[in-house]
């Protein structure tokens, strides 16, 4: 699913850069990090920011793989050992089973604090008795460590969007520094009572 994403995301950028090629060197950028910078000649700010894309891809898609196998791990234990049926289970669910020792003593505690909508039909579908606390705990922790890898996912996304941004805006900076004709430097002296001078700075485009 993820591989299948990447694609259609990478087809689709495509079309929208043949259908436009005299597209400013901020698109190109926001688009594929490091395209503006190459359009702009400038060979080593491209490498880095295709290189930072890559690394920051092959990063995510590692903990998105490691995250799903600790999911089905920690599923597949609870099936095991409190003889739970995970399919149509939400992530609070997981949660709950991970923090009690079987379905009544989470819905005993629940009514004693009168939070009856959190509680779990007695039909089956939502039964779990672990069979020891230390195979509770196992499970808990694996759970704690997918999450972890689903939480650092995101943060890597985050990155992902970042490098695109800055990209984007350093391939306008370079636009931008190509167009500037000249620079001057004059010092400005002014006389109202006090003796002042500042140092001038203009860009001619």
């Amino acid at each position: 699913m993820l591989k299948k994403k990447i694609l259609t995301i990478l087809c689709f950028s495509s079309i929208i850069s043949a259908g436009i090629p005299d597209m400013h060197p901020m698109v190109k950028s926001a688009i594929f990090p490091g395209w503006g910078e190459s359009a702009k000649n400038n060979v080593v700010r491209a490498r880095i920011f295709r290189l930072t894309e890559t690394m920051l891809w092959i990063g995510y898609v590692g903990v998105n793989t490691f995250s799903n196998h600790a999911e089905t791990q920690y599923q597949s234990f609870a099936a095991i050992h409190a003889g739970i049926d995970h399919q149509g289970k939400d992530h609070s669910y997981w949660v709950d089973i991970g923090n009690y020792p079987d379905i009544n003593t989470y819905n005993d505690e629940h009514l004693r604090f009168r939070e009856t909508e959190n509680l779990y039909a007695l039909n089956g579908k939502w039964n779990w008795n672990w069979d020891s606390d230390e195979n509770r705990n196992e499970f808990e922790t694996l759970r704690i460590n997918s999450d972890l890898l689903a939480l650092t996912g995101k943060f890597v996304i985050g990155g992902i969007v970042m490098n695109h941004i800055v990209s984007a805006i350093d391939a306008l900076y370079l636009n931008r520094l190509e167009k500037i004709e000249s620079i001057s430097f004059m010092p400005v002296i002014s006389m109202d009572g006090y003796y002042n001078m500042r140092l001038q700075l203009d860009f001619n485009f």
